[in-house]
């Protein structure tokens, strides 16, 4: 567990991971919105040289060189800087509101029971469910969280992090989202979605990206291996074929993939340094 001690005066964290020398000026263009008890801590990899613009100097604002590549480590390196009693992921092109950050506040006020909360984004195709969920024990059919829904309380997570093997810059490009949730409800954590829109965010979902990129399509089938075990490989050929006829996978590129991330040392390293 990080060595910060929970600041009482601070509700919120905001954890904004953003990368390379414009890095600063994409937060400065979301406009963060200033709302009592929360704060907004940015970490910045492969920084450059100038000075911040001048509407991120606020108390408000932290701002942090991360020397580490990875979104992951990004990621990671917030969660050991996070002092408020909640916490959010975010990322750098986001349009948050004064009324969406406070519901995510209210949401774990109301719920002392809730570890990990989950809500909406207006902008991607997601399928969320119609209602409030527990999915402490199983999750939704066809729901896939996104980083950016994810809030939790900071003392509750202990040392449980996203996996540094996985995500944007790293060997496997994708799935750390799904597989830090997943790590989560296997630590006993409880887990529930409030379908409360609580951000924007424009662009096209990673569901409907094509995955040709060998490191995605091992991504997947790493993650497939890590939550369903060896039993789980039919799913393989049945993720192939459905990604094959939605246009995003060519079949036989997929099934010999997906089979190299089922099968990789990848999957043992995360039970190592995790379960």
């Amino acid at each position: 567990m990080s060595s910060n001690a929970i600041d009482t005066a601070r509700r919120l964290d905001i954890l904004i991971a953003t990368h390379g020398p414009e890095g600063l000026q994409r937060v400065a263009d979301m406009q963060l919105p200033a709302v009592d008890g929360v704060h907004y801590i940015i970490t910045w990899q492969a920084s450059g040289p100038g000075p911040a613009p001048a509407s991120l100097l606020r108390n408000d604002i932290e701002i942090h060189e991360i020397p580490s590549i990875g979104l992951s480590n990004n990621r990671n390196a917030g969660i050991a800087l996070a002092r408020a009693l909640y916490c959010l992921i975010a990322d750098n092109d986001l349009t948050y509101k004064a009324n969406g950050l406070q519901a995510v506040i209210d949401a774990l006020d109301s719920h002392p029971d809730v570890d990990i909360a989950t809500f909406r984004h207006d902008g991607d195709f997601i399928n969320y469910p119609a209602e409030e969920t527990d999915f402490t024990e199983r999750m939704p059919r066809g729901y896939n969280v996104s980083s950016i829904d994810i809030a939790f309380r900071r003392q509750s997570i202990g040392n449980i992090r996203f996996d540094t093997n996985f995500g944007i810059g790293a060997p496997l490009a994708c799935c750390e989202d799904p597989l830090f949730i997943l790590d989560c409800r296997r630590a006993g954590l409880r887990c529930r979605f409030f379908p409360i829109t609580i951000v924007e965010h424009r662009g096209l979902s990673t569901g409907l990206r094509p995955i040709t990129d060998p490191r995605t399509t091992m991504a997947e089938g790493a993650y497939i291996r890590l939550a369903y075990g060896l039993t789980g490989y039919p799913r393989i050929p049945l993720f192939a074929w459905r990604a094959y006829r939605s246009g995003r996978l060519p079949l036989l590129h997929g099934l010999y993939h997906l089979t190299r991330g089922f099968f990789s040392h990848y999957t043992r390293a995360h039970k190592r340094n995790n379960f």
